[in-house]
């Protein structure tokens, strides 16, 4: 099967590996689950031809569905946190979205801003995309909810997070603070938290979204392979929904 890259839009194209200094760094500070993240591909990681990651070619496939079934159009506001590379230029090129970049010390985003306290009007945006950005934050609940509030009542985003295979419950330890001790119990070294499946979906949806998983099952196993993705990847699509009260209950947390 011929592989192909929805972010370049080259088919067959050479997928690298994940660099060695993951892996090594990782072993060497006793990290006990590297490789055992949902949705990361080892053995394919990067588009040889644009460089854009396995779950970048996921996020551009999404994208282009959208688009193709007119459920993303043309002049909607678009917020992209910690924007990558590859994706960010694919969706410039496009030239459909009103769209804008943002991260708390990137340069060359559009806002330097607080994922904890986003500086926007409630509802701002129509669709919004943020990965591997929760694992940072000090308080994600707090993160989620503010994200909640800024997309529109119609709207929906691509919010992902790395996600351990091996756990039953998100884990946190405040007291790591070292360089050291992230890599050890997080497996980098600005992380703050390693997310189990049911707890980060546990996040998401107290915090004012519900949530849509795409993996293999549905996006389909032909589709994976041909893109370079790992068989446990899950895409999560979040859309808004009003709480049922004036009171947000934080996701349980295992310390």
């Amino acid at each position: 099967m011929q592989t192909y890259c929805t972010v370049c839009e080259r088919s067959g194209v050479k997928f690298a590996p994940l660099p060695d200094f993951y892996r090594h760094t990782a072993m060497r500070h006793g990290f006990r689950h590297f490789g055992r993240a949902e949705t990361i591909a080892l053995d394919s990681y990067s588009c040889s031809s644009c460089g854009a990651s396995d779950r970048e070619r996921l996020y551009a496939w999404w994208l282009n569905d959208q688009i193709k079934t007119g459920r993303l159009r043309k002049g909607q506001r678009v917020l992209h946190f910690a924007p990558e590379g590859p994706l960010s230029k694919k969706i410039r090129r496009l030239g459909m979205f009103d769209y804008k970049t943002a991260d708390f010390m990137m340069p060359g985003v559009d806002f330097n801003i607080d994922i904890m306290d986003i500086p926007f009007e409630d509802e701002s945006f129509e669709f919004f995309i943020c990965s591997h950005v929760l694992e940072h934050v000090v308080d994600d609940n707090l993160a989620v909810s503010e994200l909640a509030r800024i997309t529109h009542r119609n709207g929906c985003g691509i919010l992902m997070a790395p996600i351990c295979l091996d756990i039953s419950e998100t884990f946190e330890d405040s007291s790591a603070t070292s360089e050291s001790e992230r890599w050890r119990l997080f497996g980098q070294n600005d992380h703050v938290r390693l997310y189990s499946h049911q707890g980060y979906v546990n996040t998401l949806e107290c915090n004012g979204f519900s949530v849509q998983q795409l993996g293999v099952d549905i996006i389909g196993r032909e589709l994976f392979v041909q893109l370079g993705l790992s068989q446990t990847s899950i895409l999560y699509i979040v859309t808004k929904t009003p709480p049922l009260n004036n009171t947000w209950n934080p996701a349980s947390r295992h310390t």
